[in-house]
């Protein structure tokens, strides 16, 4: 599937998501890598990051430390999406792009903290979990847990505390983005709305989740995956 990911289609694709300030926040790429992880399609993921990087490196005064956060936002944003596409995908994801990463820019240490204590990492999760779902949060959470009390306390503490509620690389509403990416290409709608709703109140505007939303859609029909439902929007 790594014949999909031409320069006209990441061109495309690029397109679709407003333009930032500043390369590395434009989330098409984040948005693309886990679309095309969760699509399962790993092949397709060095094409992005070599595309991504040159276009970085036209810019003027672009940093190693630029280049090193693009990549690392890749890397973050496929390890969070790994609660929804399953890890089994990150893997592929990821040793497809540890492939195609210049060996500079690979990191060779955990970004988040081993030593935080287990009340630290759950009161990050249940904040990040709070601010996803506003008001709905209250009803989300119970649901959750009489479906399997295990279940809750895992989405909680360790899904939303320990890989969500990193902030270090992806930002709160990048975090959403990696949600969406994965969860369009997985043909899940229920949890698709629930997230594009969770981005805005994580900080981005309705053109970026729009832009996102449609970057994974475009990636997951191109890749063949079988879609029995349609997509919600805002």
């Amino acid at each position: 599937m790594a014949d999909i990911a031409t320069p006209e289609f990441l061109s495309e694709l690029q397109s679709l998501y407003p333009a930032p300030a500043k390369y590395v926040d434009g989330d098409w790429f984040l948005a693309a890598t886990i679309a095309f992880s969760s699509s399962n399609c790993p092949e397709g993921i060095p094409y992005i990051l070599r595309y991504a990087l040159d276009d970085l490196g036209k810019l003027p005064d672009t940093s190693d430390e630029d280049r090193r956060l693009l990549v690392r936002k890749i890397r973050d944003g496929i390890f969070k999406s790994g609660l929804i596409s399953g890890y089994l995908k990150v893997y592929g994801a990821l040793a497809s792009l540890y492939e195609a990463t210049p060996e500079e820019l690979r990191d060779t240490e955990p970004l988040r903290d081993p030593t935080r204590s287990k009340e630290e990492v759950a009161a990050a999760g249940q904040a990040y979990f709070d601010s996803t779902y506003g008001d709905t949060a209250t009803k989300v959470q119970p649901m959750l847990r009489s479906i399997y009390p295990d279940l809750e306390h895992f989405t909680t503490n360790l899904g939303y505390g320990y890989v969500y509620a990193f902030m270090g690389v992806t930002s709160a509403k990048e975090t959403s983005f990696a949600m969406i990416s994965a969860l369009i290409p997985n043909d899940t709608p229920r949890q698709v709305e629930w997230h594009l709703t969770g981005a805005i109140r994580n900080g981005a505007t309705v053109e970026e989740v729009r832009g996102v939303r449609e970057i994974a859609l475009k990636i997951a029909i191109k890749a063949g995956v079988p879609l029995k439902n349609e997509v919600p929007n805002l």
